[in-house]
């Protein structure tokens, strides 16, 4: 006789099976493909899930094999022929940003849970994370897949250096996670990527970039950059860690995901503003500098990148 392999629930789908199961919040086609894969994973035969539910042992056998292929998207109707399911790279982004609701049981985003979430596969999900260069962490807050990667909380932006040279993009570190909804957090839009430097090479400012970050304790700064060099060698130096952009991401991609983050926080959120405003006045052709002008208040008390050590 035939060994029957047991029917696997990946445990992070659980509770949104049993949601739709209820058909509160599903259809009655949806609701049933629910129950068919939980009384599948009880070890239920399909001739007796067929019976108790209404429908062929086939129907049964169809869509337990859709979930083993495709996770809860495929229990899900299909779109209509000659319109496939669109993915905004932002909504996703923005969603893996958000806490997973509690309905979910889930302290972080699966590619499974969110695809659910917003009606598209777990593939694209993921194909989103890999092209921002993101990984979701419990609360809402994400791994950036720098080298090494950015796992730590950010309290604010501290300040920014982009020419025909290098790239970088200084952030706060904190061990306190962030408290403000993800509308309340200002962004950066897609500036970042239509910035025009013209060519030019400033290699003053990014010392004096580095001069002013002197002022903020070691182990908080964070630099965000497209490449390693020599010049940044002093931050480190001092404790600082260097997160260099995985090769084939645009540098400006996880930059606004860095940004987002940094945010969170009320004094996060003005710096953020002020970055913003700083990206939005720049003129075209030149490099671009700027340092926030206020103290970034941090666990353990504010400190000022903008003093004069």
């Amino acid at each position: 006789m035939r060994d029957i392999p047991p029917f696997v629930v990946d445990p992070d789908d659980i509770g949104v099976l049993q949601e739709w199961a209820a058909a509160g919040t599903v259809g009655a086609a949806v609701a049933r493909r629910a129950r068919i894969v939980l009384g599948s994973a009880d070890g239920r035969g399909s001739t007796a899930l067929a019976a108790e539910l209404g429908c062929s042992p086939q129907t049964v056998l169809t869509w337990r094999e859709r979930y083993r292929a495709e996770g809860l998207a495929g229990l899900q109707d299909a779109p209509r022929p000659g319109r496939p399911v669109s993915v905004d790279p932002a909504a996703v982004v923005e969603r893996t940003l958000r806490v997973p609701p509690p309905r979910l049981r889930a302290p972080r985003w699966s590619s499974r849970l969110l695809g659910a979430e917003l009606g598209v596969s777990n593939v694209a999900v993921a194909k989103v994370w890999r092209s921002w260069g993101i990984s979701p962490l419990d609360g809402g807050l994400v791994r950036l897949a720098t080298d090494p990667p950015l796992d730590r909380p950010l309290a604010g932006v501290a300040g920014i250096h982009i020419d025909a040279a290098d790239r970088v993009l200084a952030v706060i570190a904190t061990d306190r996670p962030g408290s403000l909804p993800l509308r309340d957090r200002p962004r950066l839009g897609a500036r970042l990527d239509d910035l025009d430097h013209g060519g030019a090479v400033n290699a003053a400012g990014l010392a004096h970039l580095l001069h002013r970050l002197d002022a903020v304790p070691g182990e908080r700064i964070r630099l965000l950059v497209d490449r390693a060099t020599p010049e940044l060698a002093r931050v480190e130096r001092r404790g600082g860690r260097i997160h260099v952009a995985p090769a084939g991401l645009a540098w400006a991609r996880f930059v606004r995901v860095a940004v987002v983050l940094a945010g969170s926080t009320e004094h996060g959120a003005a710096s953020v503003a002020a970055l913003r405003r700083a990206v939005v006045e720049h003129t075209p052709g030149r490099p671009l500098r700027w340092v926030a002008p206020d103290p970034i208040v941090v666990e353990g008390g504010p400190v000022d990148p903008a003093r004069e050590p």
